[in-house]
């Protein structure tokens, strides 16, 4: 008896990585028997997306809550085409969202979520990523997939403790965020590394400030030894992936990949840094290679994923011990307390 709840669970977790596998293989399916590779990866994201901000209150909730945020990143996308060639602009805008997606704490993950996602929507589109009504509508097809996955995972779900989006909205504006200090150390890091990145030319910018975003805002981002994990994971997931891609040719096959990548995320996604890093890591390159697979692939820009992707760790890891510098400094200014009577 005493085995059932961790074995219900398990068998909860297990329903959710299937649910998982069919949000971002279903996609890669429909993509190869139609021969529409290009929307893809933007389907299998907006099912991603949908699951991992599900909220667990009800079908009213569910529903809401995942519509309304993947609207918010399609008219974000939307903002950053009319943006485009117009980088002043663009980032005025990137700071202030990356300001806003520092300040939600971690236990507010729907806010944290929709504002990162929106925060990179207008990153990639800004900067040239080919965005189109059609592919507008392929992310609204996986956010309505990513629904109905998750009105099927009601039935298998326990009791959970996590506030309703609503909830976590009351308490954000009653100042539950995260210290000053690191909402103006987030977006100061993203925006810098952009910069860097466009001044030396690099192959894709965005991939720069879209890596800091989400390596650096974590669950305890300005722990040191949390930051370590996730670079980490995202540098294994990088070279992993260019592995498989160098071996194999066949999407169905890559899709096979990404259905065990995607099956591992429930699993990992709460106190495994390293591991979650890793397995979204290489669900989401594996998605962007068979998404270019007309064109031959991701595997001609993975030498520079890489680089980029070191390029942005070693930003959050400068940044974040520049924040531990600083607190120590505050720390030593403070005055000493007054000895008891």
């Amino acid at each position: 008896m005493r085995h059932a709840p961790t074995e219900k669970k398990t068998a909860e977790t297990a329903v959710r990585g299937l649910l998982f596998a069919v949000a971002l293989v279903l996609p890669v399916l429909l993509g190869v028997f139609f021969q529409a590779f290009s929307l893809v990866s933007t389907a299998s994201f907006g099912a991603m997306f949908a699951l991992l901000i599900a909220p667990r209150h009800g079908i009213t909730a569910r529903i809401a809550g995942i519509g309304i945020g993947g609207l918010l990143v399609v008219l974000a996308a939307a903002l950053g085409v009319a943006l485009h060639g117009r980088h002043n602009l663009v980032l005025v805008l990137l700071f202030l969202l990356s300001w806003l997606a520092a300040l939600p704490r971690p236990d507010q993950a729907y806010l944290g979520l929709i504002v990162k996602y929106v925060a990179c929507s207008v990153l990639l589109t800004s900067f040239g990523i080919s965005a189109s009504l059609v592919m507008a509508l392929a992310f609204l097809g996986g956010i309505a997939l990513g629904i109905c996955l998750s009105l099927v995972g009601m039935a298998f779900e326990t009791d959970s403790p996590e506030p309703e989006p609503l909830d976590e909205f009351k308490a954000f504006m009653h100042g539950a965020t995260n210290g000053r200090l690191f909402g103006v150390a987030v977006p100061v890091t993203v925006l810098a590394s952009t910069l860097a990145a466009r001044y030396f030319s690099f192959s894709d910018p965005a991939w720069v400030g879209l890596t800091v975003l989400f390596v650096m805002h974590s669950d305890g981002a300005t722990e040191l030894f949390r930051v370590w994990a996730r670079t980490l994971g995202t540098l294994a997931g990088v070279l992993v992936s260019g592995v498989i891609l160098y071996t194999v040719g066949n999407p169905l096959l890559i899709g096979l990949g990404i259905g065990l990548f995607a099956f591992a995320i429930p699993f990992v996604v709460k106190d495994h840094y390293i591991l979650f890093s890793f397995v979204i890591t290489c669900a989401v390159l594996l998605l962007i290679d068979i998404s270019m697979f007309q064109r031959g692939g991701d595997f001609p820009l993975l030498r520079w994923r890489l680089i980029d992707t070191v390029i942005a760790c070693a930003w959050v890891l400068a940044s974040n011990l520049t924040l531990r510098l600083i607190r120590w400094l505050r720390h030593r200014k403070e005055p000493a307390p007054a000895p008891k009577a």
